[in-house]
């Protein structure tokens, strides 16, 4: 691994341990979670962070995909996993008490699909908490471009020609007020945005809200 691949992983890490600690100083006592966007693939310990840092009992545990997921079963015979197509999501209104999604939403679809993913997640949770990348942190960190993302023309066009697995269709990634006006659309009676800060800039944002 380069030096630059492990300064990045250190860094991923640190941010997805913080995002850790300030879920569970909101929800401190025993709840029923719902994890949104859960891998099928855990290549190294920060994929499904979430799942493998569960705080609470085994049976408040849900985690929700688009993948399948018989492999994370074996590794997670005690945890609920559930498997869907995308869209509106297999449970009643109110089920959890809570949903968390870590850097999600930037890869559900158009501003549309964003809409019904968040509306989603406040329908079956009292309570919702989220993350999403800043589209202008000057590194994008799927691709390791750097800037090119602050547009979107040069930057899937960037794409086609050198990482043709990300699209507008799979990669849509927003600025403060590009969230701000995504929360006004949804169902949200509430919510708050913070930003998260590497060295001064803010790197990705996390969003607590509820209908």
């Amino acid at each position: 691994m380069s030096v630059f691949a492990q300064i990045q992983n250190r860094v991923m890490q640190k941010s997805r341990s913080a995002k850790l600690v300030h879920f569970y100083s909101l929800c401190q006592t025993e709840s029923k979670v719902l994890d949104v966007g859960v891998s099928n693939i855990e290549f190294n310990a920060q994929i499904n962070m979430f799942l493998n840092n569960f705080k609470f009992s085994s049976n408040n545990y849900t985690g929700l995909a688009i993948d399948k997921m018989d492999e994370i079963r074996k590794k997670h015979p005690d945890k609920r996993l559930v498997e869907y197509p995308g869209g509106v999501f297999p449970f009643d209104d109110n089920e959890f008490d809570w949903a968390f999604s870590n850097a999600v939403i930037e890869h559900v679809g158009d501003k549309n699909d964003q809409i019904l993913f968040l509306n989603e997640m406040m329908r079956v949770s009292k309570n919702v908490f989220f993350t999403t990348p800043n589209k202008y942190f000057p590194m994008e960190s799927h691709t390791n471009v750097l800037f090119r993302h602050w547009s979107n023309k040069h930057f899937y066009r960037w794409c086609e020609r050198h990482n043709p697995y990300w699209s507008i269709n799979n990669l849509l990634l927003l600025d403060h007020k590009e969230l701000e006006s995504l929360m006004n659309s949804s169902i949200a009676s509430t919510y708050k945005i913070y930003k998260n800060k590497l060295m001064g800039l803010t790197m990705t944002f996390t969003v607590t809200c509820s209908k």
